[in-house]
């Protein structure tokens, strides 16, 4: 794009210098993975948006900076799938060292083929259930953040977590299936314990002589071990700021700068060893495994180990709980110790439970499926779209492929019909504008991962038993939360540690303090994602699917006459693959619509579409024996989260709720916002994320009130000021009055297109009215 007069005269005043000097060295293959130009091209957009010029040249779209572009790109680039084609030109422009008249012409050719649209910075917390991928989180230093992590992962583990499980060491770290130079380390090892205790353990065992004396057995005898022993002084050090982490295992570091996407085994240290400590310091772990599963969404499982003092216990957590070897002394059972420090430093990939089956070939990754006609088929899979932030899940993870498809990878319950057949029989059946399967490939099972292991009943948390009214609660994995500094009831630093700083007790989270001051009283009934049944724990089948077409979550639309459109064709949809395909959907949320391009084949000239069919149920069917409440918090019906047998209305109220969130909530990020717009740090829609279900029935029961309805609305950006009568017609359809003037929830007898009818022509006047 040709320079004005106006344009060069800033750019002389304005030189680049050395802006690209630190950049130029770490980049010069053009043909390197997706991933990997991506950073590139996001450190080129930093250095530029820090350039004097940048916030001096007018904005080529009318309005702002070319700063203020250049950033929202950034941040666009960050957060979604993108053609990384028109970066190119820039990106070879800066490597080859081009004038600053070529680079910012590129910079300008570059806004006009993204024409990015100018967000506010988000004041609220993103979701990862399911959403596009977010690299950081603004409210990391929310101290309430921090406690409903810890709930949240108490919640997921506290009825699925099991110690002193039989055959875990045999399992994993067994001698006889080593190689010989495994052996070969372990008698070395075993050459410092003097048939007592360790050789030169400390008699104090603070956290730096410790931490020394394991450096000291790695560097004597574990030298050609592939992984090695890291520690962070600060949280700084890791690039995600997800906490600092005491002891961990990856490759050779090759930067201060750690990030968890490397990290292959976690670890906890502590000074002092305490049984009444043991449900705060294994949250501390799961915290740690949690981000480490959120960067590796499609690893089996993760090893991790607590060592206090002189006891360690070993533990392994996949997508249905967390197990353990039991604590042991090390100086009482050297063997169990010097078998973990090898089996860590030298384990394969499928006993590290690393992904082994997506293929890497060529900086590209493939998989291979069997397609609708059982013919096997190799599929390249490109950009990740989707992963879910937590670890007893169905660990969603989604790619987008070759030819317009995704990739999606999930561990199901195997009480429930898998997804592939549900998506198979709607097809059949003729419903329209649901995804079809394009291939599908089951992988490997829970069971198959824990075979030959021998479980005790689940591990018993003597003070589980937390009045919701008393602390905040989140019971569903779905919010972007953030990780909380290291943590501890008596860490200090004396000055022989070294590589510690002091942490006091003053640091440790107020849900830490809650719940070891909690009294043990009799067990309640509690609502919870997991409720226990009769086998010990869920058994998951782990499989990949590749679905059609590919497109934008809801949450990503640009106008408002694509959301309303959007919307209406996904209720459609769902009438189809109700009435039609005899199937209810059961997780209406944000990340399971999908907004699509009615002019292509394989969209049945739907412009929004249903995806996600892993909680659906054929109607009229017996209960699945799943062990989860079936939903995404946010956008569950107020009947459901009280435990009503869900039905068709539920689905058209979480659609409601969809509506609602992403016009008070999403769309302040994109673009919506007026001059002097600000959306509100704590949003009214924040209670249906925090609590109990009953809490958050509650919540929304007085949120459906006309009253209700229009505080809520207060929070949508005045440009989409045009839907609220829209919201108010929908609302008085799902929630009339009775005879007795009290708000009906549930659901009418009869058609079930008495609701549909209203709510669509509801929508087509709305969209009309555009």
């Amino acid at each position: 794009m040709p320079l004005t007069g106006q344009q060069m005269k800033i750019i002389s005043e304005r030189p680049l210098n050395d802006a690209f000097d630190h950049l130029r060295d770490q980049f010069r293959d053009f043909n390197e993975t997706d991933d990997l130009l991506q950073e590139h091209i996001r450190a080129v957009l930093v250095a530029l948006v820090l350039s004097p010029a940048a916030l001096s040249l007018p904005s080529p779209l009318g309005s702002s900076n070319v700063a203020t572009n250049l950033l929202s790109i950034k941040l666009h680039l960050q957060d979604n799938v993108v053609n990384l084609d028109p970066f190119r030109p820039l990106l070879r422009h800066v490597v080859e060292k081009a004038p600053d008249e070529t680079i910012w012409a590129a910079v300008f050719s570059l806004i006009d083929a993204i024409r990015p649209r100018t967000p506010p910075l988000p004041s609220i917390v993103p979701t990862f259930k399911g959403t596009p991928i977010k690299t950081s989180s603004s409210r990391l230093a929310d101290s309430e953040t921090r406690d409903i992590v810890e709930l949240e992962l108490f919640e997921e583990i506290k009825n699925c977590t099991f110690r002193n499980v039989g055959g875990f060491c045999d399992k994993f770290f067994n001698p006889q299936n080593w190689r010989e130079e495994q052996k070969t380390m372990l008698k070395g090892i075993m050459t410092t314990y003097d048939g007592k205790v360790w050789k030169d353990f400390p008699a104090t065992p603070d956290e730096g002589p410790v931490w020394d004396w394991l450096r000291s057995l790695e560097e004597r005898f574990l030298a050609e071990a592939p992984y090695k022993l890291h520690t962070t002084a600060t949280a700084h050090q890791f690039k995600e700021r997800k906490g600092q982490m005491d002891i961990f295992l990856q490759q050779p570091a090759t930067s201060s700068i750690f990030q968890y996407k490397h990290v292959l085994v976690v670890g906890e240290q502590k000074k002092s060893y305490s049984t009444s400590r043991f449900k705060a310091d294994l949250l501390q772990l799961t915290r740690y495994v949690r981000g480490v599963f959120a960067d590796q969404p499609t690893r089996r499982f993760v090893h991790a180990f607590s060592f206090c003092a002189s006891k360690m216990e070993l533990w392994i957590f996949d997508r249905s709980g967390a197990y353990s070897s039991g604590p042991f002394d090390i100086h009482h059972e050297p063997d169990k110790f010097a078998r973990a420090l090898v089996g860590y430093t030298t384990m394969d990939d499928v006993m590290m439970g690393l992904d082994t089956f997506i293929e890497r070939e060529d900086n590209h990754r493939y998989i291979t499926l069997s397609d609708v006609n059982n013919n096997e088929t190799r599929i390249k899979l490109n950009q990740a779209m989707v992963r879910q932030k937590a670890i007893v899940c169905r660990g969603t993870t989604c790619y987008k492929t070759e030819n317009n498809h995704v990739a999606k990878f999930s561990w199901a319950s195997d009480k429930r019909k898998p997804e592939v057949e549900h998506l198979k029989l709607a097809e059949e059946r003729g419903v329209k504008g649901v995804a079809r399967v394009v291939a599908h490939r089951r992988i490997t099972t829970v069971a198959e991962m824990r075979e030959g292991l021998q479980f005790p009943k689940a591990h018993w948390f003597r003070r589980d038993d937390i009045h919701f009214e008393d602390l905040p609660s989140a019971t569903t994995s779905t919010s972007a939360l953030g990780h909380k500094r290291k943590s501890s009831s008596d860490i200090t630093s004396d000055s022989g540690s070294g590589s510690k700083r002091p942490r006091s007790n003053s640091q440790r989270s107020k849900l830490v303090r809650k719940l070891d001051d909690q009294p043990s009283i009799a067990s309640e009934a509690k609502p919870s994602l997991y409720t226990p049944g009769e086998d010990l724990w869920d058994d998951r089948i782990y499989s990949c699917l590749v679905i059609s077409p590919a497109g934008r979550v809801i949450s990503e639309f640009s106008t408002a006459k694509e959301l309303l459109e959007s919307l209406q064709d996904a209720i459609k949809a769902h009438q189809s693959l109700y009435t039609t395909g005899n199937i209810l959907h059961r997780d209406i949320s944000s990340n399971n619509i999908i907004i699509t391009d009615p002019t292509t084949t394989t969209t049945d000239g739907f412009r929004g579409m249903l995806i996600d069919l892993d909680l659906a149920k054929v109607r009229d069917s017996g209960p699945s024996g799943a062990r989860h409440q079936t939903g995404t918090m946010q956008f569950m019906a107020i009947e459901v989260l009280r435990k009503a047998d869900h039905t068709y209305r539920h689905d058209l109220e979480s659609f409601f709720y969809v509506l609602l969130w992403v016009c008070a909530r999403q769309a302040w990020s994109n673009g919506f916002s007026g001059e002097n717009e600000k959306a509100l740090k704590k949003s009214t829609l924040r209670r249906w994320e925090i609590g109990s279900f009953e809490e958050i029935a509650n919540n929304k029961e007085g949120d459906m009130t006309v009253n209700g309805l229009e505080r809520i609305m207060r929070e949508f950006p005045q440009s989409l000021d045009i839907i609220k009568p829209l919201c108010l017609r929908i609302r008085n359809v799902l929630f009339p009055f009775d005879k007795d003037l009290r708000m009906s929830f549930g659901t009418p007898a009869g058609d079930p297109g008495q609701l549909y009818a209203p709510i669509i022509e509801a929508y087509d006047e709305a969209i009309s009215s555009l």
